[in-house]
């Protein structure tokens, strides 16, 4: 597992790529053209490396799962910026309250979301 800001540029877009065709398949939108993709794909990488960048990669894909299956997905109408946004929004504070309940003394093992830190080098 890779943390976003220890992923090279092209990874980071490459990964995106994946994430974004395999989302518009997901939600049953087969005929993208490869330029929609690439936008929403700089677009995710750029959004990622900014704003999420202590995320693991994994995080994000986890997000968009989460997105299309569940019901914050309720008032969905598109797949744009703003609804991926609002999903790994919404994945960040599952994270959080997952390691508030580990920090509350919660076992790990069975608290969902629940991620440790990257250990930092000394």
């Amino acid at each position: 597992m890779k943390q976003i800001k220890k992923m090279t540029k092209e990874e980071l877009l490459m990964s995106s790529v994946d994430l974004i065709s395999k989302t518009y398949i997901e939600l049953g939108q087969h005929n993208i053209e490869e330029d929609t993709i690439m936008i929403m794909a700089q677009s995710l990488a750029d959004d990622l490396g900014k704003t999420y960048k202590n995320f693991y990669f994994k995080d994000a894909q986890n997000a968009f799962n989460l997105g299309v299956r569940s019901p914050i997905n309720s008032d969905f109408i598109h797949f744009n910026v703003p609804t991926y946004m609002k999903w790994l929004r919404k994945h960040k504070e599952l994270i959080w309250d997952a390691r508030a309940r580990v920090d509350k003394g919660e076992d790990p093992l069975q608290v969902p979301y629940y991620r440790p830190e990257p250990k930092l080098l000394t």
